[in-house]
């Protein structure tokens, strides 16, 4: 989500980066930093991250400014190197955004909650329901904690864009309507299916990377 300095209110700009920096604070108090010590290769996996989140967010379509389409990849992020680290990967992401390609940083609380922070957290609390009350099942693992947790995440996404654009006077309902939220579930497929795919490579070929995947629990026995 970019928008230009100026059509950005302090009142939203200022909400937006409260709820964005109290949840990164979070993440770099709760992050496992003793384990990244003992296993420094995970750093590189943060790492790695952070330029997948950012190779994915830079390439959106515009419909009308301040609404854009664009894959989130937070699902994939967040079950490979776990909830603080993928915050703290799209902190990274959302400030590199508008140094990199222009825009107002102003929107940019905002971006990171609704493009990191709620896709994340869905992902997060549906992995570990389907872990709590579901078989340990691969194809579970699969369906509901990525393919779902993404589809949702997309969909949060946009309702939450949605919301806030309304919020801030930009257009009224009718318009957000027809020329957004009714193709939002185009994406949302598409999105299930590529976080479905690049999980699924990545519990095949180098279970160890995945940090919410264990081999032995999902696939050894059954």
């Amino acid at each position: 989500m970019q928008l230009p300095n100026h059509l950005v209110s302090l009142p939203i700009a200022s909400i937006g980066w409260l709820i964005a920096l109290a949840s990164v604070a979070w993440a770099v108090r709760a992050a496992p930093w003793p384990a990244l010590r003992a296993e420094p290769h995970r750093l590189n996996l943060v790492a790695l991250a952070a330029l997948f989140l950012l190779g994915m967010w830079s390439l959106e379509a515009t419909l009308m400014p301040g609404l854009t389409l664009h894959f989130l990849g937070a699902t994939t992020v967040t079950l490979v190197i776990g909830l603080e680290l993928a915050l703290i990967a799209g902190m990274v992401v959302t400030i590199a955004l508008p140094l990199l390609f222009g825009g107002g940083l102003a929107i940019a609380g905002w971006h990171f909650v609704l493009s990191a922070l709620l896709p994340a957290l869905i992902t997060y609390a549906v992995t570990r329901a389907s872990q709590r009350w579901l078989p340990p099942n691969f194809f579970i693992y699969l369906f509901v904690g990525v393919f779902l947790s993404a589809v949702l995440g997309v969909l949060a996404h946009g309702t939450g864009t949605a919301l806030l654009v309304m919020a801030m006077g930009l257009y009224d309902g009718d318009i957000v309507w027809n020329n957004y939220l009714r193709v939002l579930p185009l994406l949302a497929f598409p999105e299930g299916v590529v976080n479905g795919m690049l999980m699924t490579a990545l519990a095949l070929v180098i279970p160890k990377w995945v940090i919410s995947f264990d081999d032995r629990h999902y696939i050894d026995g059954r």
